[in-house]
């Protein structure tokens, strides 16, 4: 007895902790359609594409969308996507973000295309100027980097810095380098290699030596963008550190590190931890609300899309919500229910058309995001990137505050018009929407409060908005803007890459086959496992040469079946001697016999005797005597006579004899 008022007792005071704190729970008592609203905080978008974002510009800066010849002024924290080009001036500047740890930062006089942009890999193209990719936390084995220069190709290893430098129109030299611990294969139009951290390579692209390279230390091109870069580096990194990842938002939020030093996290009773915007942050803006400082800007695949002139907006507008608490405007990163990571939005506004008006307010929570951007519904057919299976980073538990399941219904049947301020509603006429910046009013009060009664239908079809096609050339300047010089030299046409890039996929496994191994496998290690010699026998492994595996030598007989080797050493066998077969002989060739003379030698002479030698006679000394006699010196060359008189042959007579 005592144990069945304990279960009962249990089950009185816990089913309503169940029902306050799961996240998956539904209130009791609600309709379908609010249930479903409810469940809906955390829905996968309609549209999964990644986004990059301009995280710092300075200068004259443009971009062009992949589906459009038009340029476009750039701002802070314009969102980027796939396809998008982006040109900088002589006096331009500009960083992009991928995620908390990846960047792009482009010089001067540089052009840089998004050809990939996916979870599964990053591909982007530098056809002109000088790009510092930076690569913190990198992991290959999840993703890829790959850059393509004039017939380069660069695929990111290891985590980094990499600089490319590829030159100004019709250079021949594009100059790469790694440093910060970077490693990276490099990839011309007929050879590959690879350039470890502290290297600069630079490779000819054009002329008698195109495709070769020739590396030497990267310090000796540091320079004052490579400088900047530096200090950009330290301000990231700082702003990540004091950041609240994986407590208050997860990674998938990139940008909210932009937060620390505009707002602070408070706790509220209703829906736990928030962030709230100082009164310097929000003090130059008259009258601030959510989405009224900004621009519509038309991004392909979403449509319109949210631009705020706030540097911290990234974040605050493209997850999350917004919400109106003890008189304050609040922005929480996440819905009561959530499950799945947070995905990227173009915004969270409901949209409404009165009297030929657009009108907005940030969405509240409990409602079903419906904005389409000026899109024709497509029956919630996902496009851009297939979801992935698996949560990319852990979802975070932020604490939520426990709810009775009636204050939760009361949530989610409470018009807007209740809890969210007349001066929230921000409005422009049809006819200029989209078109500039700065545009925007705040309606009359009947019609800010005609909108905000209207409660949450999810059979309510999306107003039509203006699509961007029916603007095209009456945006105003601060908005489309004229192409930029270099982009114009570009577009005669710079081939990049060292082979043809298919759409979403790597070129590094390919190009490392082909320009490397030549389509032949690699020489793998020697095996170290213990089952390699079950038997235990010692083998002698023989050393490995070349690079690649060389195809074995064909047999001459093709049925005859291969003969598989063993590791095992076996003694040679005995063989028999070689011995070649008999060959039948030809006699021997004899050539005519022919005669000739005798020889006769010639008689002996007789043999003369040789002189004989007979020795000097001794020499024996005087006596004392006598004086020694010296000897008279050697005779030389005799002295020279006096001529003799000629005989006078002549007789008395005067005549010869």
């Amino acid at each position: 007895m005592h144990s069945i008022r304990k279960l009962i007792w249990a089950s009185v005071l816990f089913l309503p902790l169940l029902s306050g704190t799961g996240l998956s729970a539904v209130p009791t008592n609600v309709p379908d359609n609010e249930a479903r609203n409810i469940q809906a905080d955390d829905d996968v978008p309609e549209v999964t594409a990644r986004v990059a974002r301009v995280s710092f510009i300075r200068g004259d800066v443009r971009i062009r969308r992949g589906d459009s010849q038009e340029w476009e002024q750039a701002v802070l924290n314009l969102p980027l996507v796939a396809g998008d080009e982006v040109a900088t001036d002589a006096n331009g500047r500009c960083e992009l973000q991928f995620g908390i740890s990846t960047h792009v930062r482009l010089a001067e006089n540089s052009v840089l295309k998004l050809t990939t942009l996916k979870d599964e890999g990053i591909a982007v193209s530098v056809p002109q100027g000088t790009v510092t990719v930076i690569a913190k936390n990198f992991d290959k084995d999840r993703s890829y980097f790959e850059i393509d220069a004039p017939q380069t190709t660069i695929a990111i290893e290891r985590s980094g810095t990499y600089r490319v430098d590829a030159g100004q129109q019709d250079g021949n030299e594009v100059r790469v380098s790694a440093t910060q611990g970077g490693e990276a294969r490099v990839y011309s139009d007929n050879s590959g290699f690879t350039l470890r951290s502290g290297r600069s390579a630079t490779l000819a692209i054009a002329g008698n030596f195109a495709g070769e390279w020739q590396t030497t230390d990267a310090e000796r091109f540091a320079d004052e963008f490579g400088a900047w870069t530096l200090e950009r580096d330290e301000i990231i990194a700082k702003r990540v550190n004091d950041a609240y990842y994986d407590k208050y938002y997860d990674r998938d939020i990139y940008g909210a590190e932009d937060l620390n030093d505009n707002g602070e996290w408070i706790y509220t009773r209703s829906y736990g931890y928030v962030w709230r915007p100082y009164a310097t942050a929000i003090g130059r803006y008259s009258g601030w609300s959510p989405y009224r400082y900004g621009a519509w800007r038309w991004v392909p695949p979403f449509g319109w899309t949210w631009v705020g002139d706030e540097p911290w907006g990234w974040a605050t507008y493209h997850h999350g919500r917004w919400v109106w608490e003890s008189g304050t405007w609040v922005w929480s990163p996440y819905g009561y229910y959530r499950n799945q990571r947070s995905w990227w939005q173009p915004a969270f506004v409901v949209f409404s058309v009165v009297n030929n008006n657009v009108c907005w307010y940030p969405l509240p929570y409990n409602r079903r995001n419906r904005h389409h951007g000026g899109r024709p519904r497509s029956n919630n057919n996902h496009t851009g990137n297939t979801p992935p299976a698996a949560t990319p980073t852990p979802p975070v538990r932020a604490e939520y505050p426990l709810l009775t399941p009636e204050q939760r219904r009361r949530r989610v049947i409470t018009p807007p018009l209740q809890n969210t301020p007349a001066n929230a509603v921000v409005s422009v006429p049809v006819s200029q929407f989209g078109r500039a910046r700065g545009s925007f009013r705040t309606p009359p009060l009947a019609v800010a409060n005609e909108v905000l009664s209207k409660k949450a239908d999810t059979n309510e079809t999306p107003p039509n908005l203006p699509t961007y096609k029916e603007l095209r050339g009456k945006v105003s300047k601060e908005i489309a803007a004229e192409p930029p010089v270099i982009a114009v030299r570009t577009d005669r046409g710079v081939r990049t890459g060292a082979a043809d890039r298919k759409a979403g996929a790597a070129l590094d496994d390919e190009l490392r086959n082909k320009r490397i191994f030549g389509d032949r496998a690699p020489i793998q290690a020697p095996r170290t496992e213990e089952n390699a010699n079950p038997a235990g026998i010692e083998v002698r492994e023989r050393k490995k040469i070349g690079a690649v595996e060389r195809e074995p030598v064909r047999r001459v007989n093709a049925e005859e079946p291969p003969v598989r080797q063993s590791p095992v050493i076996v003694p040679p066998r005995e063989t028999k001697k070689y011995e070649p077969a008999p060959v039948e002989q030809s006699p021997p060739y004899v050539p005519p016999r022919r005669e000739t003379p005798k020889y006769d030698p010639p008689a002996k002479q007789e043999k003369q005797e040789k002189p004989r030698y007979e020795p000097p006679p001794r020499y024996e000394p005087p006596t004392r005597s006598e004086p020694p006699k010296s000897d008279p010196p050697p005779k030389s060359d005799p002295a020279p006579q006096k001529p003799a008189a000629p005989i006078d042959r002549k007789g008395k007579d005067g005549r010869m004899r």
